[in-house]
C-alpha cells in the first residue's frame, strides 16, 4: 500500500465566503500578465509561493458546533487522519473554533505556516502519514 504525508491546517474564518475567497484559486491568475505580485490563491500568498497544483490540495469549511468526526468525515481518507488530528489540537492546546481545514501533498508547499489575520486565524499542525 502506498503512503501519503500531508501538510494540515485548521482554522477559523468568519464565514464560509470568507474562507472561499482565501482558499479557492484566483483566475486571475491564469488570466493575467504573470508578475510578482500575483499568487494563484490567498492561501498559496499565506504560504509564500506563487503557484501549486490544486490537485495536491483539498479544503473545506464546516460548522465549528460539531465534532471534530462529525466535521471532517468526508474528506479523502478522513478515517487515518481524524484521530491524529485530535490528537495534534490537544497536543497544541488549539482553544479557537474550528470550521475550516486545509490539506496538501507535503510537496506542495515547502516551508508550510500558521497565519493569523484580523479577520481569520489558520494554524499548522504539521504533517501525517496516512495511506493511499
Amino acid at each position: 500500500m502506498e503512503k501519503e504525508i500531508s501538510h494540515f491546517w485548521l482554522g477559523y474564518f468568519k464565514n464560509e465566503d470568507a474562507f472561499n475567497d482565501f482558499a479557492e484559486e484566483d483566475e486571475r491568475y491564469y488570466t493575467e500578465e504573470e508578475t510578482e505580485d500575483l499568487y494563484v490563491s490567498k492561501f498559496a500568498e499565506s504560504q509564500n509561493i506563487h503557484w501549486f497544483d490544486y490537485d495536491f490540495l483539498e479544503y473545506g469549511f464546516e460548522d465549528e458546533n460539531l465534532g471534530i468526526y462529525e466535521k471532517f468525515t468526508d474528506y479523502s481518507y478522513a478515517d487515518q487522519w481524524i484521530p491524529i488530528v485530535e490528537q495534534k489540537i490537544n497536543e497544541l492546546g488549539l482553544e479557537t473554533p474550528v470550521n475550516a481545514i486545509i490539506f496538501a501533498n507535503r510537496h506542495t508547499i515547502p516551508n508550510p505556516v500558521s497565519v493569523n489575520d484580523e479577520d481569520f486565524a489558520l494554524y499548522y499542525i504539521g504533517e501525517i502519514e496516512y495511506t493511499i
